[in-house]
């Protein structure tokens, strides 16, 4: 059995993921095989750069 490896995203990470193209893209490229995990502060922090965003996934 392989074990699904774990990471941490910061609230950086979610600012550069929402209007650019390569941290998506690396995310979507390992989606299957890693779960990721955000604390809750980091979408506050997040939603003051990008107001207009309401919804992040969780």
């Amino acid at each position: 059995m392989r074990t699904r490896k774990g990471l941490v995203l910061d609230a950086n990470i979610l600012i550069r993921a929402v209007p650019g193209r390569r941290v998506r893209l690396l995310l979507e490229a390992h989606e299957d095989s890693a779960d990721f995990y955000t604390p809750d502060v980091c979408f506050d922090d997040a939603s003051q750069v990008h107001p207009g965003r309401t919804h992040w996934p969780r």
